[in-house]
């Protein structure tokens, strides 16, 4: 085998000995004429440039590929950090778990060591960034920082204030640091969100078992004695434990105590009770409408009548070739009487065929089991079998 090789070696490198003597002799490049030399020189010349083409894109491509496994292009480019428009004059520039930078129009950078930023509500220009052990405020426009990262814990601005955890305790300050409310309350670790909405804030006390609201002189304008509070849009949702209920802007009830979900939309209030049952009130408290019904559906129920069914066989054009009766019969599947609905998503009642509501949304399914009974589940397991009447059978 080695033979073999340096035989074809041999041959292959005379081969081509051969073709290029071959094309010196037909191009007249082993002549000593003037007219040689010339010819020679430039074959030599073209041959050298090609070469030196090589070496240029293969020498260029190491070295990009070079820099970008060394990413030495953010040293140089902006383009390389994913940014975030901060204003018209600064942006914050981040590449994955590194410190990011705040650079102005300018080109300048202003803050260095970010780990990250939070921007701040409604004109507000504050905006809350963390250098990786406190916390401070820089000004969007400016870039620069208007109180330097001083606090374990500290929120975004809002209607002009922010908290902050001062010695272990809550705080709120200005836009110049200067604490204006302080209600002697701890941070508790878990405890997130201190941020105004509509010049009130939801406040824990300080077992942080009960929550109220707080305004921006730093009196409670709801007493933390409600088991949860949340902001939707001009309202406020309470729950006192019992049930949840709606307030106004002017903290005057909407929706009294309820027990169920409360949910509020920019268009109404929907409130879905503990029965499952949907009503809808308008912003000012009125009832639009006090059942709602998400879906309904017809049943069905094998009968006694039975039917053969046949098996057909094609063959590759499409083309019936036979067909066999089937051996076991098949139950005729025929409609209930009574139609299913769904209120809340998950929870069923029977109603007649033109509309009529016969039970509450009481089950997690019904399934007819005849002309005009259903099996009807409370749960995945236990269930009862009402007629179309919704009165008990079994």
């Amino acid at each position: 085998m080695k033979r073999a090789f340096i035989l074809f070696w041999y041959g292959l490198t005379a081969l081509l000995a051969g073709i290029a003597n071959w094309f010196t002799v037909i191009l007249g490049m082993r002549d000593d004429s003037k007219y040689g030399k010339i010819l020679r020189r430039t074959v030599g010349s073209c041959f050298a440039f090609l070469m030196l083409l090589l070496a240029i894109a293969a020498g260029w491509d190491f070295c990009r590929t070079a820099c970008y496994r060394l990413e030495v292009n953010r040293h140089f480019d902006d383009s390389y950090y994913d940014t975030q428009y901060i204003s018209r004059n600064v942006t914050y520039y981040t590449y994955y778990d590194e410190d990011g930078f705040l650079k102005t129009a300018d080109g300048k950078k202003t803050i260095t060591g970010i780990k990250w930023i939070a921007r701040p509500l409604g004109m507000d220009s504050l905006i809350c960034y963390s250098d990786g052990k406190k916390r401070g405020y820089f000004n969007m426009f400016t870039g620069k920082p208007v109180i330097e990262p001083k606090y374990s814990h500290a929120w975004i601005f809002s209607d002009g204030l922010a908290s902050v955890d001062d010695g272990g305790w809550i705080k709120f300050i200005d836009a110049s640091g200067k604490v204006v409310i302080d209600p002697q309350i701890p941070y508790i670790p878990g405890a997130e969100g201190y941020v105004f909405h509509n010049n009130r804030c939801i406040v824990h006390n300080e077992r942080r078992d009960r929550f109220g609201l707080l305004d921006k002189q730093g009196k409670w304008v709801l007493k933390p004695e409600y088991f949860s509070i949340e902001s939707s849009g001009n309202f406020w949702i309470v729950d006192n434990g019992e049930g949840k209920s709606v307030l106004d802007s002017t903290l005057n009830t909407v929706i009294p105590f309820t027990k169920g979900q409360i949910w509020v939309s920019s268009e109404y209030i929907s409130v879905t009770l503990s029965n499952h049952i949907i009503q809808r009130y308008d912003h000012s408290g009125e009832i639009i409408n006090d059942f709602y019904i998400n879906d309904v559906s017809y049943m069905t129920y094998e009968s006694d009548e039975l039917r053969y069914s046949t098996s057909k066989n094609y063959n590759e054009e499409g083309t019936l070739t036979s067909e066999t009766e089937n051996i076991e019969p098949l139950p005729v599947e025929k409609m209930a009487k009574c139609r299913r609905y769904e209120a809340e998503s998950g929870w069923y009642g029977l109603m007649t065929a033109d509309g009529k509501v016969i039970t509450p949304p009481s089950y997690c399914s019904i399934q007819a089991i005849g002309y005009d009974m259903y099996l009807c589940k409370d749960n995945d397991e236990d269930g009862v079998i009402l007629n179309g009447k919704g009165q008990r059978i079994g």
